[in-house]
């Protein structure tokens, strides 16, 4: 699949509905290139070579029966805090070595019968406990863009499986940050969905009450892509929510005009490195010219935030 990296999750489900290239031949390519660059990043701490080439015949199959999964044969990462059946889930711990569940967490499977591939399981900060993952009980993984830095955390290793190409689409869970934050110093997109809207049945919570499972993307059309299956009621968690689903791809071309932007000054004013700083500025400056109304938001607590959160999660 040379080149086939480079792709989008949608771009990857286009041409394998279209017969362009079979799921088999996107699963090598994207273990060939993985292979490469996974010394020198460490984002993974199981792969799956063997569970991904059966998925990938199997979904082949599905597709010369006339059916077109939305996610056909994107390769996903996710993070190690999620349960598949048989596979080693640690939660970057060795307490958890040698646990190996006997289901699947909706969130995984709700992308496998869209198409999804699972390629492996992704380092992570000890029990989601770090914003940096270098406090994986394994190895600490590495920013793709500059090594020597930290690629955020906890859900460092998908977020760098999805910068480098090694996935176009990787699952994370954020409890404070930890989809967010590792996004942010990746450069990719990272969701945090409104709590209930993805079931956290088979995921390793770090607060229940907070955890919610995301997708990282290159694009933010693969998001939304992720979003529309991953999405829904589930009833094996009881703090799902029942809402629809809305097709989220259908929103991608509507215009910014007149859309409200609020910007909570407070928690920038100090404490952001200027270049950060520059490029949020620039941001906001592309929202306004395309129609978007800029409002300064005030959060009364804002001063305790910054003195005291951590993200972490």
């Amino acid at each position: 699949m040379s080149g086939g990296w480079e792709w989008t999750g949608a771009e990857v489900a286009r041409r394998v509905r279209a017969r362009e290239v079979t799921a088999a031949e996107v699963v090598r390519g994207c273990l060939d290139r993985i292979a490469r660059l996974e010394p020198r990043l460490d984002a993974f701490l199981t792969l799956l070579p063997e569970r991904a080439a059966a998925a990938a015949k199997a979904l082949d199959d599905r597709l010369a029966r006339g059916e077109a999964p939305p996610l056909a044969g994107v390769p996903v990462a996710i993070k190690d805090v999620l349960d598949i059946d048989g596979v080693p889930t640690t939660c970057g711990s060795r307490i958890l070595e040698a646990y190996r569940p006997p289901f699947t967490a909706t969130a995984v499977a709700r992308l496998e019968r869209a198409g999804a591939i699972v390629v492996g399981k992704t380092n992570m900060d000890e029990f989601a406990m770090g914003s940096s993952t270098e406090n994986s009980c394994y190895k600490p993984t590495r920013n793709p863009w500059d090594p020597t830095r930290v690629p955020g955390g906890s859900s460092g290793g998908s977020a760098v499986a999805v910068a480098a190409g090694l996935t176009p689409l990787a699952l994370g869970s954020d409890t404070g940050g930890s989809i967010r934050q590792p996004a942010a110093l990746c450069g990719v997109v990272g969701l945090k969905p409104t709590y209930g809207r993805v079931s956290r049945y088979g995921l390793v919570a770090f607060a229940s009450s907070l955890d919610q499972v995301g997708p990282f993307a290159r694009s933010v059309e693969d998001v939304a892509l992720a979003a529309t299956s991953l999405f829904g009621r589930d009833p094996q968690d009881a703090t799902s929510s029942d809402r629809p689903v809305p097709d989220f791809s259908a929103a991608l071309g509507r215009p910014v005009r007149g859309l409200r932007v609020g910007v909570p000054w407070g928690f920038l004013e100090k404490g952001v490195e200027p270049d950060v700083m520059a490029c949020f500025r620039a941001a906001l400056r592309a929202l306004e010219s395309a129609g978007a109304e800029l409002t300064s938001v005030e959060l009364p607590p804002g001063t305790r935030a910054r003195s005291h959160g951590l993200a972490v999660g």
